[in-house]
């Protein structure tokens, strides 16, 4: 539900003729990275620190990878996207990802917002009028976005997910693997039998 009222928040035929730029392949950006697919997204560049995750973002469906922590990562988004992009929608939210959501965006371009990691950016504020960009967040969908969501799962399939399970007992291994950036896709914890 996250990743799908995320991308919902972008035109419709901006979402299907424009390079969407997805920031951060853990499990909700790879959800992003399906879903943006099944509502019609021809070319979705995932962006990732780990190459794991990049390898699991295009297995999923996205047609082009950048390492975020390359030094030329901005060259390497907008040249996969013809230019620059017209969304980008970052499932970090960290200080470092907003920011280069911001700056690989084309003049009228949007960035959305979704991660919690948190921090701050500064954006020099002729940067809204002069680029004419939107910075927007997003949080969880409505009742709407729920019934829109099944209607397309029903259509099209489940989104595939790398899913793992452990057992419960491994938790807290588990939430510092989470931590760490370790887990690709989701994890279930399921008890004992």
């Amino acid at each position: 539900m996250t990743a799908f009222s995320a991308l919902k928040k972008i035109d419709p035929t901006t979402l299907k003729d424009e390079a969407l730029v997805i920031i951060g392949a853990g499990g909700v950006g790879l959800m992003g990275v399906t879903l943006a697919g099944k509502m019609g997204a021809q070319k979705i560049i995932i962006v990732d620190i780990d190459a794991g995750k990049r390898a699991a973002g295009l297995k999923a469906g996205a047609t082009a990878a950048v390492d975020g922590g390359a030094a030329d990562a901005v060259a390497q988004i907008q040249k996969a996207a013809g230019g620059g992009a017209w969304s980008v929608i970052d499932f970090v939210g960290a200080s470092a990802t907003v920011r280069l959501a911001v700056d690989c965006i084309i003049k009228g371009g949007t960035v959305i917002v979704v991660g919690l990691f948190g921090g701050d950016i500064t954006v020099p504020t002729p940067y809204l009028p002069m680029r004419a960009m939107t910075l927007r967040g997003s949080y969880v969908g409505s009742q709407t976005d729920m019934a829109e969501l099944l209607d397309l799962v029903k259509r099209t399939g489940m989104p595939a997910v790398p899913i793992r399970t452990r057992p419960l007992a491994d938790v807290n291994e588990t939430l510092n693997d989470l931590r760490a950036g370790k887990i690709v896709g989701r994890v279930v914890l399921t008890p004992a039998a």
